[in-house]
């Protein structure tokens, strides 16, 4: 009938013009559905990568464990020996039984900060040695998980996994795993085990979040944010293998609305000569990989979601990753109580199937099931390019620092 046509095509103008505006509030299933228990706690992790610098650390550790955190991510490198030190003063001070909770921690890379390709070999030796001394540290006998903090790809994959299987063998660790390896290398170390009847790694930790990075964020680190590592994901799903995924907000990108607006951000910084490990370095490698069309449009459908479901931003980026796979987890790092109530809050959350396709940016969400869609897939570049470490004093470089006291708020996530 006419009058069923101007219905249609009412509806129809009305959902153009939302597509048009950017808001799509008004599309059926887009929500966050509220199950008990949906999501472990186990998933729910604790980072302590910045734990040295927060005002009150053994509060924030308290406040965790009081609010259901028993899983725990550390780090030798983190606060440079500080973080693993806290964290065995905090579980000594509190008399906690370490067997009612699950640690996490990384070595393999001495005390290289910043993931440099070149820093010293490492050698079986000096693996043991790295595994004591976070034991030591920590106070600890043993650790539910040791994971190799970066790959070494001038090492054979046979050596990381001959000599970390010793180190279980002594009771040192319980399990095993890798991060930031590529899904090439850490495939082959699996393969290499099984065939060899050793322990083979039961985990890896990459960058994985809502904000799909589009270059390398840090030097040899590893992401599977983009659509074209799902097979590697399922990959990892099959064979029992948990992601621990890192920076999941992506450095507060996807935590605070208006960091970083797209209006303010100048692209021809992000190239310019700083000195590496400064907050002007950290900035321009955080805005390089983050702030680009494709995460600003994630992000302003983000901030719909989570106003539309009476969440924060912060919330919804974190449950994107948990929606992916029973098998993925996700660690966040706090100064805030507040913040803990939050993440422990994700347990019983998740994003429904429609959300997490119009997040891919497929508006079709049932045809997926008939057609394979990939609707975005940046280019991920490695920086096999040594950094410029001469500082320069331009107006580029002069606006970066206006900007890098926001991102200090977010190291840890």
């Amino acid at each position: 009938t006419k009058r069923t046509k101007a219905i249609k095509w009412k509806k129809s103008r009305f959902f153009v013009s939302c597509l048009i505006m950017g808001t799509l509030s008004t599309t059926k299933g887009f929500s966050v559905q509220k199950t008990t228990n949906v999501n472990s706690m186990h998933r729910i992790v604790f980072g302590t990568a910045a734990l040295s610098k927060a005002e009150n650390p053994i509060g924030m550790l308290d406040a965790a464990y009081e609010k259901g955190v028993r899983r725990f991510d550390l780090a030798r490198t983190y606060g440079m020996g500080e973080s693993e030190r806290i964290f065995g003063k905090w579980l000594e001070s509190r008399n906690i039984d370490p067997a009612t909770i699950d640690i996490i921690t990384k070595g393999g890379i001495g005390m290289d900060r910043y993931g440099d390709a070149d820093r010293p070999l490492l050698t079986e030796q000096s693996l043991k040695d790295e595994v004591d001394l976070s034991l030591n540290t920590l106070k600890l006998e043993k650790v539910d998980l040791y994971m190799y903090h970066r790959d070494d790809q001038r090492l054979g994959i046979e050596k990381f996994v001959d000599w970390i299987n010793d180190i279980v063998a002594s009771g040192k660790i319980k399990r095993w795993g890798v991060s930031n390896w590529s899904f090439d290398r850490f495939k082959a170390a699996h393969d290499y085990a099984v065939e060899n009847n050793l322990v083979p790694p039961s985990a890896n930790s990459p960058q994985f979040s809502l904000a799909a990075p589009c270059c390398d964020v840090w030097p040899t680190t590893y992401s599977i944010s983009q659509p074209q590592h799902e097979m590697e994901i399922q990959w990892y799903a099959d064979n029992g293998v948990e992601l621990l995924c890192w920076e999941v907000l992506a450095k507060g990108f996807m935590a605070k609305e208006d960091l970083w607006q797209q209006s303010e951000v100048d692209p021809s910084t992000f190239h310019a000569p700083v000195v590496k490990g400064s907050d002007e370095w950290r900035l321009q490698r955080i805005q390089r990989a983050y702030c680009n069309p494709e995460n600003y449009r994630r992000r302003e459908l983000a901030i719909e979601l989570a106003s539309k479901s009476n969440l924060k931003l912060a919330q919804i980026a974190m449950l994107y990753p948990l929606a992916k796979g029973k098998h993925i987890s996700v660690i966040f790092g706090s100064s805030k109580a507040s913040h803990i109530d939050e993440m422990v809050a994700l347990q019983h959350l998740n994003i429904d199937e429609s959300a997490m396709a119009l997040f891919l940016g497929d508006r079709h969400p049932q045809s997926r099931r008939q057609k394979r869609v990939v609707p975005f897939m940046p280019e991920f570049v490695i920086e096999n390019s040594s950094n410029n470490v001469q500082a320069i004093d331009s107006e580029s470089t002069r606006r970066m620092k206006t900007q890098s006291a926001e991102t200090n708020r977010y190291r840890s996530v």
